[in-house]
C-alpha cells in the first residue's frame, strides 16, 4: 500500500510556511515607502501664502492690551497709571511703548501738565549690546507754546519713568521731530542715556 505524500508543513506538524513578501522586512520596507509617499505628496510641499486682500474689509483686529505709564509730579513723586490700549498692528515694544506714551500724554492733558497742543510722542525699542534703548520722539511743539519749567520737567521725567517701566529700558533717549534738541520745550534739558 501507498502511503500519501506529506505537505512539508503537514511534516514539521506545524503551521505552512509564511509567503516571501510577508516577511517582516519586506513589510518594513513597504510601510516606509508608504509614509515617503505620503509626506511627499502632502507634508513636503510648500504651499504659498494666499494672495492679501484688496478692500474686501479684512481689516486686522485690534488686540486691547494693558499699558503701564508713569506720571512724576513737580516734586519728584511718581504715580503708576495703568490703561487699556486697543493696538491694530504688532504687538511689540515699540507698539507698547507708544501706547504707554498715549496714555501718559492724556492723564497730563487731563491734569493740565501736558499742553493740548502738543500730539503724543512716538517710542522705539531697540535692542543693543544686551542693553534695551528706548527712544521717544516728540513732535515738534507750537511756536507759540507757552509752557513754565515746572511743568515742562514733570513732562520729561515722567516720559522717562515711562519709557523705562513699559518696556524696561535700561537707557532713554529723547529726540524732537527725530534729532537730538538740547531741550524739550526750551527750558529743561533732555537726558543723555
Amino acid at each position: 500500500m501507498r502511503r500519501p505524500r506529506r505537505s512539508p508543513a503537514s511534516a514539521s506538524g506545524g503551521e505552512p510556511p509564511t509567503p516571501r513578501w510577508a516577511a517582516p522586512q519586506l513589510l518594513i520596507a513597504g510601510f516606509a515607502l508608504v509614509l515617503a509617499v505620503t509626506y511627499a505628496l502632502t507634508g513636503g510641499v510648500t504651499r504659498p501664502a494666499p494672495p492679501p486682500s484688496m478692500g474686501t474689509g479684512d481689516t486686522p483686529t485690534p488686540v486691547v492690551v494693558e499699558v503701564r505709564f508713569v506720571v512724576v509730579d513737580a516734586q519728584g513723586l511718581e504715580r503708576p497709571g495703568f490703561a487699556d490700549v486697543p493696538l491694530t498692528g504688532v504687538d511689540d515694544a515699540s507698539a507698547r511703548l507708544t501706547a504707554a506714551l498715549g496714555a501718559l500724554r492724556e492723564d497730563l492733558v487731563a491734569s493740565g501738565v501736558w499742553p493740548a497742543t502738543v500730539a503724543a510722542p512716538a517710542g522705539f525699542v531697540i535692542d543693543l549690546d544686551r542693553r534695551r534703548v528706548a527712544v521717544v520722539d516728540m513732535p515738534v511743539p507750537p511756536a507759540d507754546l507757552q509752557v513754565d519749567v515746572a511743568r515742562e520737567l514733570a513732562v520729561v521725567r515722567s516720559v522717562v519713568a515711562t519709557a523705562r517701566g513699559a518696556v524696561a529700558a535700561d537707557e532713554v533717549r529723547v529726540t524732537v521731530a527725530g534729532e537730538e534738541r538740547p531741550s524739550l520745550w526750551g527750558k529743561v534739558a533732555l537726558p543723555r542715556g
